[in-house]
């Protein structure tokens, strides 16, 4: 019989041992190439230890991590235990975006999904070899309901960063949180990449998805394409999440097609769920199904109310600002997306001096989603 897995002193993983005996058989998913004898135990293994190690970079509490049981199951003439822990109290978001790293690192072949709201599935080469229970966060105390127009929250994005380091400088060291969205094919991609991280700024992917008009309006290289199979759509957005490390989420550059496009919409965003990323429609078209599909698969989604710079001028600029600004006090909270224009930047470092006091400009990722 398996071994439950154990905490070794307290804090490792402990590995499985065992006899082979008849389990229920393996998923439709599994590969049909079985791992040599004795390597997927060893997968296993490095399995656990990636948890491991991710676990104890969220400083979690190892002592109160359970084994709520430890299934022997058989595939391909190789006995393997499925086993099922219940996590200890963790940042969820932190611990899947480190797991994914580690797995990535240490088990090429695993794969981290999400199965339910509090429930992660491990498979190796499509075997389910883990289940992942994670607590129910501790609830935060009620707090009064604000009163209507007393404050608001708004959060900025500059699309298209990745190309000019100095305007990324500028941006880095305004004063506001403002979120960085970088093309994976910029020209200064590290360079930005590291600015951001370097002053606290968060990263999007700013991903390039065919617009109407098509080819003759260009949105770059390596755009997602209405003609894509899934797995083509699939392997582009895997590429533009490698290129960015360190994004917490993802908006379309262009994609006036493509967002009304619902099985490619379907296709990139399983990704991003996979990932751990959210999605922020920008909303290059009315008809978008991105936010919809994104709220039935699941995926911590956002889009935009107000476009700053669709004319470059610091007075128009502005008077779109300051229509952001009546949208956060009027409902709470509101998204605004520019462009690296000097004219932009002049005019955000204009409008914080005179903005009301009451409205904050605050990080994406703090906003209530969709």
């Amino acid at each position: 019989m398996w071994i439950a897995v154990a905490l070794v002193a307290g804090l490792a993983l402990g590995y499985f041992l065992g006899h082979k005996r008849l389990g229920p058989p393996p998923t439709e998913n599994a590969t049909s190439q079985a791992p040599a004898a004795g390597e997927l135990e060893r997968r296993v293994r490095l399995v656990e230890e990636a948890l491991h190690k991710s676990l104890k970079a969220q400083q979690a509490d190892l002592a109160s991590l359970q084994v709520v049981s430890a299934e022997p199951r058989e595939h391909a003439g190789q006995t393997y235990p499925f086993t099922t822990l219940r996590l200890p109290q963790v940042d969820s978001r932190a611990l899947h975006e480190r797991l994914v790293k580690e797995l990535a690192a240490l088990v090429p072949s695993a794969k981290l999904t999400r199965v339910g709201p509090d429930v992660w599935d491990i498979s190796i080469d499509g075997l389910p070899t883990h289940r992942l229970n994670l607590p129910p966060e501790a609830p935060r105390p009620e707090t009064p309901a604000p009163k209507p127009a007393a404050k608001g929250r708004l959060a900025i994005v500059i699309d298209d960063m990745g190309e000019d380091v100095a305007v990324a400088r500028e941006l880095a060291v305004l004063g506001a949180p403002v979120a960085f969205s970088i093309w994976p094919d910029s020209s200064h991609r590290p360079e930005v990449i590291k600015i951001a991280k370097a002053n606290g700024r968060e990263i999007l992917i700013h991903l390039p998805m065919q617009p109407k008009g098509y080819p003759k309006v260009d949105p770059g290289p390596h755009p997602l394409l209405t003609t894509m199979h899934a797995d083509q759509i699939k392997a582009q957005v895997a590429r533009a999440v490698k290129r960015v490390p360190g994004a917490i989420g993802i908006n379309n550059h262009m994609g006036s097609e493509f967002s009304q496009f619902g099985a490619g919409m379907r296709a990139a965003l399983s990704v991003m769920r996979e990932d751990g990323l959210f999605f922020l429609d920008s909303r290059t078209s009315a008809a978008t199904v991105g936010t919809a599909e994104a709220r039935k698969l699941g995926v911590r989604t956002y889009q935009r109310d107000v476009f700053l710079d669709n004319i470059q001028s610091q007075a128009a600029i502005l008077k779109q600002l300051r229509q952001a600004e009546g949208i956060a006090k009027q409902r709470g909270h509101a998204i605004a997306i520019g462009h690296p224009y000097k004219q932009t930047l002049a005019a955000i470092k204009l409008w914080l001096k005179e903005k009301d006091p009451a409205v904050h400009v605050v990080a994406i990722s703090t906003l209530p989603p969709l």
